[in-house]
């Protein structure tokens, strides 16, 4: 069977017709007779699927939206990550949950004997000393007779004012935790001065070597938290998201003290809106709960969900992993949250509704029928500082704003409270002033800076000053000046530009590494540009010089015609300025020219002696005298002295 060896290109016919109008359908796939055929309706599904109906080619590229442009790669991605974008919503809990009853938290102080000299008790951040004697500190207690009046005189002091007509303390201040009573026998009883459980907290030791308190802490308070029991249904169904994370589940914060109130938050809109705060109401009326701060000043009670444990994820059940609720209210100030009073919610049979973080693609659809937050900044007079805290994304903008500050105030954008301002615009009579202080100054411009009058530079230190005086960059310093390229430094003017040499960017000041190498072994590495070009246009210069030894002279001896004690006839040319002494200097003993060294290590017969600029010089060997023919040097210095 023969073989063809026909290109395959040229056995497959172009398309003729170019059409990408091809009518959607099985047809498509059924009606094609050809290959142009089929590659048309493939066109025809490009188009639609980058145009779908609109104007456009199957060539055309994918189009710009928004400054963005997406192929399906993308698409997939960016649908990737819209899909796992968080959402925050609240869920309802409908189960009637009891507020226990409000109680203060106790403890027992319970004395064996009298009290010791200096021994102490604490509660909370209150230190009462025993003394035999009282001085003039706060805290100080007096022994009594007996343990019992050793324990009056304390409850006097804790009390300050219980007693009143005996001295029995030196406290000036009560104590702002408990208040104290007498027991049975030779005890005191401490009640803390507010219901609740953060009263738990107040701590109780004693140095009295014949007392003990009934605990570490104070025990027993209640009424301003809820542990919520999953059996009931009072916990949320979902698992935890602990603290700020991107996990699915329940916000919730973690409380190290759990069971006793805490104001352990996630960090959510502002410092009244943490991730984990609750909507509180009456489970009966569905109205919020009101705490009242003063008469007239009235709060929402909310609450602070929060867990047991610190791992993400955990699911919540009524042994090792509870949930509780600390219930709080916006303070005073409207500013920040603190702990609800027990007296305001305990006892209370309340539903609330949490904060629940999903993706999007899991959101139910009823996520937003709950109901948007409360707006708290209702709740109190509007400040600037409460607008900030309640600001969250972008503050648009649709006219002109005119920050009208008055003649020597200042507004100022500080780093931290009491720290150093970040900004500071000064409006006065003399002269408007902005001042920024900053450890990093980053301005990305499109477009070209414009300073009216110039600019000074590093003022604290080398100042160096460009435009301020017109068309000049200087220092006004004693210091040096220096211009440094990181790559290769140029130099124009506009004499250049209408020349017949064109250079783009100038003269440079060097090509290479080389040519700074050559500069330096030419001319010596302290001498400046314009001596190098003196020097080199005066290269053939030369000073010669002729003087006779006037005695013998060892081998290594500085040999030299200067003033002192010299033992040359003359003084030798100066040699100092020049490059190298083996280049550019010449030295003839006797006719015979001598071959230089560096120093003495090189071995050679001549080196430079103790003073290049008198013409000294050193020999390897010796030299000598005779009256009649004394030894005779001669040397020829190549080169132009800079004095």
């Amino acid at each position: 069977m023969g073989r063809t060896f026909i290109r395959q290109d040229a056995q497959i016919r172009e398309s003729v017709t170019y059409d990408d109008t091809k009518t959607v359908g099985s047809t498509m796939e059924t009606a094609q007779t050809n290959i142009e055929d089929d590659l048309n309706c493939a066109r025809s599904q490009i188009k639609r699927a980058i145009w779908a109906d609109s104007v456009g080619n199957w060539f055309d590229d994918i189009p710009t939206h928004n400054a963005k442009k997406r192929g399906i790669n993308q698409l997939a991605e960016h649908l990737d990550e819209l899909e796992e974008q968080p959402f925050l919503f609240r869920t309802q809990v409908l189960a009637e949950i009891t507020v226990p009853s409000a109680a203060s938290a106790i403890s027992t102080l319970t004395f064996g004997a009298i009290p010791g000299n200096t021994e102490t008790v604490v509660i909370g951040s209150k230190t009462y000393t025993f003394q035999t004697v009282l001085t003039d500190v706060d805290g100080n207690v007096l022994i009594g007779g007996s343990a019992s009046d050793s324990l009056d005189n304390l409850i006097a002091a804790i009390n300050l004012g219980a007693g009143a007509g005996t001295v029995y303390a030196l406290s000036t201040t009560a104590n702002t935790d408990v208040s104290a009573a007498a027991g049975a026998g030779d005890t005191m009883d401490v009640t803390a001065l507010a219901a609740g459980s953060a009263a738990n907290l107040v701590a109780t030791t004693t140095t009295v070597g014949s007392a003990s308190w009934t605990g570490a802490t104070l025990a027993g308070g209640a009424g301003d938290v809820v542990v919520l029991s999953v059996a009931s249904s009072e916990a949320p169904s979902e698992t935890a998201a602990v603290g700020s994370v991107a996990t699915e589940g329940a916000m919730v914060a973690y409380n190290a003290g759990f069971a006793e109130f805490s104001l352990a938050e996630v960090a959510g809109q502002g410092p009244i809106r943490p991730n984990n705060l609750c909507l509180v109401v009456d489970a009966d009326t569905g109205q919020p709960i009101q705490s009242e701060i003063t008469e007239t000043n009235l709060r929402d009670v909310y609450a602070l969900i929060q867990s047991e444990i610190v791992t993400d994820g955990h699911t919540f059940n009524d042994v090792d992993q509870r949930v509780m609720l600390s219930f709080v209210r916006v303070n005073a100030e409207g500013i920040d949250l603190e702990a609800c009073p027990a007296a305001d919610i305990a006892g209370k049979i309340i539903n609330y509704a949490y904060v629940r973080q999903m993706h999007l693609d899991n959101i139910p659809k009823w996520a937003f029928l709950t109901g948007a937050f409360v707006d708290e900044t209702a709740l109190g007079e509007v400040t600037l500082n409460r607008a900030i805290d309640n600001q969250s994304g972008i503050a648009t903008q649709t006219q002109n704003i005119d920050w009208d500050v008055a003649d020597t105030f200042e507004l100022a954008f500080t780093a931290d409270a009491g720290g150093t301002n970040m900004l500071i615009l000064s409006p006065t009579a003399g002269g408007n002033t902005m001042q920024i202080n900053i450890d990093t100054l980053d301005i990305n411009n499109t477009s070209d800076a414009d300073f009216l009058n110039g600019v000074k530079l590093d003022s604290g230190g080398t100042e160096i000053d460009i435009g301020v005086t017109a068309g000049t960059i200087e220092t006004t310093s004693t210091n040096d000046l220096k211009v440094k390229g990181a790559g290769e430094l140029y130099l124009d003017d506009g004499n250049q530009t209408g020349s017949s040499w064109a250079q783009t960017d100038g003269i440079k000041l060097s090509d290479t590494t080389a040519e700074w190498d050559a500069f330096e072994t030419e001319f010596g590495g302290e001498v400046s540009l314009l001596r190098a070009i003196v020097l080199a246009s005066k290269k053939e210069n030369r000073t010669k010089t002729t003087a006779a030894v006037t005695g013998n002279i060892t081998a290594n001896t500085n040999v030299t015609g200067a003033a002192g004690s010299p033992n040359l006839d003359a003084q030798l040319a100066d040699y100092s300025y020049v490059g190298s002494f083996v280049d550019d200097v010449d030295v003839f003993l006797n006719g015979e020219l001598l071959r230089g060294g560096v120093d003495a290590a090189a071995n050679h017969d001549v080196y430079p002696g103790d003073t290049p600029a008198d013409g000294d010089l050193k020999f390897e060997f010796a030299l000598h005298y005779d009256a009649v023919k004394p030894d005779q040097i001669t040397m020829i210095v190549y080169g132009e002295s800079t004095t």
